[in-house]
């Protein structure tokens, strides 16, 4: 840093008051080996600065040098009298490294070395010689840069009133951190900014007698926050800085967002982060009780279940039919109503009828399966459908999205811009909870909304007054909750954040809050989207593979059955053309056909 540019950078920070008592400042070695040159007004601002930089022991030689260096630097510069310079760390390397070069080339000369680089650089290598900054060598190498061996040590020196530096300490590679270099050179203590010997805490403690100005969010029903809604033609930069020139703090329901921490500091959140989705509960109890029993199933699966009845009723009639009694008696009308009759019974598994062929077994046998799970699914939801609520609600964003859904959002929030990207079409502001209340019970039928989507805690708190008629879904979106503003860099933060959780997580002083904005537990449960609130038919998809399976085994015994019956038909059909040949006097084959079937017997 030019000198031009830290005397710019210290003067407008002692203007601003950041150089006062509490505050701590450590300057680069840079800037501390440059003090002596830097005048006189901003070493003053600069009071209680503390800096590190080469350690330059005090020798006569360095006396002598810096008195003729001074009496030539006015001699030049007679309009800097008043800034009394003295020569810093980097003039004396400078002026030891000009001796370094002076002694390679007059050993090379009195040597007689041929001048050139290679010869000039082993010369310089060999310099060692007590400069006016220490010991001064050079590297072994043409690789290794150059040496100082006092730079080693560092001095740490302290900027005092009226631009006087003392040194407060050392440190070397040996010793460390140490608070003697030469015993005959006594040690100042640190005067800190402010005229102070007490070490800076870091920040600046709480005065009681002090008055903290808090902002507090212009309060209705649903704790609207006054924020940059009210000032369409200011930024929230302006705002923010607005504010904080009168008070220390803002306290309400302000959201933690990424852009909004740019301009302030905010605490721990105090409230529950995410967003949630509000919508009017359908109740299935408004449907005529009477019709209830239907509810556990789909419509899909009745119709199939009852499809699969029939379809195996006629196909046991068909493997039954020839041999089976129970099935052959009575006209075909009865026969089919038999069989009918035996599929259905099955359902209660009181079937009195005998299967003599074993295709038909083996078809009743994996019908007797899928009964049997149908029977058990069927009793256990209807048993849910009896006894549980029921609540049909929106399981997600994407859902309203889908169904292109009329969406109420709070007035000022930035949850609109968050809808906005997400392309949710149909927004419909809202000011109060009574507001809200009304446009969900309307519906977007008669000019409401189908849903409402905000923070989580403005749900809840909905939810505490209404929460009988609707139900909450918490969405996959999440924000950083709800936390106090502060100014940038502001003390209170750690306070207030190291508070807020003794205050969630140790005290129970947060739950009874909770309980009194938000309603008991009982509300909250019924407010969930929790799956085991709700019941749904039963749908097909779920014994799709036992349908399959049960069809498949029925065609393939059905298959079965017609192959064989073929054979048989091919028989009948032989013996009607033997029997019209011979009435035509036609070359008979009876008696050969005839002596065909014999042949088995008399074997």
């Amino acid at each position: 840093m030019v000198h031009s540019l830290a005397s710019h950078v210290f003067t407008t920070a002692n203007e601003i008051g950041i150089t006062r008592k509490g505050y701590a400042w450590i300057l680069a070695d840079a800037i501390t080996s440059s003090l002596n040159s830097i005048n006189y007004s901003t070493l003053r601002s600069m009071q209680g600065f503390l800096g590190v930089k080469p350690f330059v022991p005090k020798t006569i030689e360095l006396d002598n040098f810096t008195i003729r260096w001074r009496k030539k630097f006015l001699q030049e510069n007679p309009n800097l009298i008043q800034y009394y310079p003295n020569p810093d760390v980097f003039g004396l390397w400078a002026y030891d490294s000009t001796w370094a070069l002076a002694i390679a080339a007059e050993r090379n000369v009195v040597s007689g070395i041929p001048q050139n680089g290679t010869t000039f650089m082993e010369s310089l290598s060999m310099v060692r010689f007590k400069g006016l900054s220490g010991e001064f060598s050079f590297g072994q190498s043409k690789a290794q840069p150059p040496y100082y061996q006092s730079s080693q040590n560092l001095q740490i020196v302290n900027v005092i009133g009226d631009g006087d530096i003392s040194t407060v300490g050392y440190w070397t590679p040996k010793m460390n951190l140490t608070g003697e270099y030469n015993r005959n050179v006594t040690l100042r203590p640190i005067i800190w900014p402010g005229y102070s010997i007490q070490q800076p805490t870091g920040w600046i403690p709480f005065n009681p007698m002090n008055r903290l100005k808090i902002g507090v969010p212009m309060l209705k029903r649903d704790k609207k926050y006054m924020a940059y809604s009210f000032m369409s033609n200011h930024s929230i930069v302006d705002y923010c800085l607005k504010i904080f020139e009168k008070y220390d703090a803002a306290v309400g329901d302000i959201t933690i967002l990424a852009n909004r921490s740019m301009f302030v500091d905010f605490s721990l959140p105090f409230t529950e982060a995410g967003v949630a989705v509000i919508v009017p509960v359908i109740r299935d109890d408004l449907v005529d009780p009477g019709w209830l029993f239907l509810k556990p199933l789909s419509l899909k699966l009745w119709i199939t279940s009852f499809s699969f009845f029939v379809f195996l009723g006629f196909v046991v009639w068909i493997l039954e039919h020839e041999n089976n009694e129970d099935f052959c008696c009575g006209p075909i009308w009865h026969q089919i109503a038999t069989g009918l009759w035996f599929s259905f019974s099955i359902m209660v598994f009181a079937q009195r009828e005998k299967l003599t062929s074993n295709l038909s077994r083996m078809v009743v046998v994996i019908w007797f399966f899928v009964v049997f799970v149908l029977a058990q699914s069927y009793t256990a939801s209807l048993t849910s459908w009896l006894t549980v609520q029921q609540l049909q609600p929106v399981t997600d964003i994407n859902q309203i999205i889908r169904n292109n859904w009329f969406v109420g959002y709070q007035n000022g929030s930035f949850i609109y811009g968050t809808l906005k990207v997400l392309g949710i079409q149909h927004l419909v502001p809202y000011d109060t909870l009574e507001q809200l209340n009304d446009l969900l019970t309307k519906g977007s039928r008669k000019g409401g909304v189908d849903a409402a989507i905000d923070e989580i805690p403005y749900m809840k708190l909905f939810l505490g007054i209404y929460g009988g008629n609707y139900t909450m879904t918490v969405s996959q979106y999440s924000t950083g909750g709800s936390g106090f503003a502060f100014p940038l860099g502001s003390t209170l933060v750690d306070d207030i954040s190291k508070a807020l959780l003794n205050m969630t997580q140790v005290d129970k002083e947060i739950k009874a809050i909770d309980k009194t904005w938000f309603g008991n537990d009982e509300i909250k449960k019924f407010s969930s989207s929790d799956d085991s609130y709700t019941s749904s038919s039963i749908d097909l998809s779920y014994f799709k593979s036992l349908f399959i399976i049960t069809a498949s085994a029925t065609i393939l015994a059905l298959t079965l059955y017609l192959f064989r019956y073929s054979f048989d038909l091919t028989t009948i059909w032989t013996r009607i053309i033997a029997t019209v040949t011979y009435q035509i006097n036609i070359e008979p084959p009876v008696a050969a056909i005839e002596e065909e079937e014999a042949s088995p017997n008399t074997e």
